[in-house]
């Protein structure tokens, strides 16, 4: 309940009364502004409790903030504990950033968030460039100012507006390795599949053929259930990829056929653990014994994506019609395998140039 009175200076004086909690004071130059704090603090549990405890914390800890409703005070969490609830709150499709989140809450664990500061960020940034790679400090960052967006646009913090210390131009940005992109040769995929008919996994065939027709990413791949699965129509339906979006995955007749091979219920794994059924099989033995066994070297599984790729520039489908296969959200993904698709560009000029200037 809130109660206001004028003060003999001219301002006007809010009292909140909670459950639980002790009055709540604060004064304003108007009446109005005095009714909108108030109506602010009864609809936020979170702020009022926060303004209650508020003298009983530092002067870093409980922060004033001048709004147009008055001024409020703000607890600022540790970077630590916020991480914590970044991550608990969060739907994370890279599960690899993680692990790069939890680096940098074991370097500022104990400081406010506010108190990260630009110059310490790019001392970090600058030691992971010089262990690892550009690229990977590139990914550090960005994922560093996915934490500090989230605390900027958090409800009870969004009020502090809080610079991005990621984005300060004192932090700085790495140059990117080239991608390595390996593709595999006709001959070297009839190879591969002929090999992985032979393998001790039954199952890696079937792996195999599907990244190959489709593009799919291994993780994609080996969370399918057999309910993702429409036969009828010949498509899998991918319900989480990198990109959080959903997408539809064409099953060709050779793929439909080695599925026919295999039964499982509807909810479980097309490639469960022998071990644990809720788990994707750990192929990784079976696949570096079919490589060593075809004369296969330096291909990870990733790599079939991008040969699926360059089976669609080959076959000359457009770059277009590519980046849709592979599910990619911006053109310029898919821009990597322009250089695969010079034969039909050529071609695709020479025929423009001679209905245009026929003889």
């Amino acid at each position: 309940m809130a109660t206001f009175r004028k003060l003999p200076s001219g301002r006007f004086q809010a009292r909140v009364s909670l459950k639980g909690l002790r009055p709540l004071y604060s004064t304003f130059t108007t009446k109005t502004k005095a009714r909108q704090w108030a109506s602010s603090v009864e609809a936020d549990t979170a702020l009022a409790r926060s303004l209650c405890v508020g003298d009983d914390l530092t002067l870093d800890q409980a922060v004033q903030v001048d709004t147009n409703t008055g001024s409020l005070r703000c607890i600022v969490p540790s970077f630590g504990e916020f991480v914590d609830d970044f991550l608990a709150d969060t739907q994370i499709a890279d599960k690899s950033m993680i692990g790069r989140v939890y680096f940098w809450k074991k370097k500022f664990n104990d400081k406010l968030v506010i108190n990260v500061t630009a110059e310490e960020i790019d001392d970090a940034l600058l030691q992971i460039d010089r262990a690892t790679s550009g690229s990977n400090a590139n990914r550090y960052k960005s994922n560093l100012s996915s934490v500090f967006i989230a605390f900027n646009r958090h409800p009870s913090y969004k009020r502090l507006k809080f610079p991005n210390p990621v984005r300060s131009e004192f932090v700085s940005s790495f140059r990117e390795n080239s991608p390595k992109t390996r593709f595999l040769s006709p001959t070297e995929q009839r190879t591969l599949l002929k090999t992985s008919k032979e393998s001790h996994w039954d199952k890696l065939y079937l792996l195999v053929l599907m990244a190959l027709t489709t593009g799919a990413r291994r993780g994609e791949l080996l969370k399918l259930t057999w309910d993702d699965l429409e036969l009828t129509t010949k498509v899998a339906y991918l319900r989480t990829t990198k990109n959080s979006e959903p997408r539809l995955l064409p099953l060709l007749t050779p793929v439909i056929h080695e599925l026919g091979r295999f039964t499982g219920g509807s909810d479980h794994l097309i490639f469960p653990s022998t071990t644990c059924p809720l788990r994707p099989f750990d192929f990784k033995k079976a696949w570096h014994r079919v490589l060593k066994d075809a004369g296969i070297s330096n291909l990870r599984f990733h790599d079939l994506r991008h040969t699926a790729a360059s089976n669609m520039v080959g076959a000359n489908r457009t770059l277009f019609e590519t980046g849709v296969l592979l599910g990619h959200k911006q053109a310029s993904t898919t821009m990597r395998y322009a250089h695969l698709a010079h034969q039909h560009t050529s071609k695709m000029a020479a025929d423009v140039w001679s209905e245009i200037h026929e003889d």
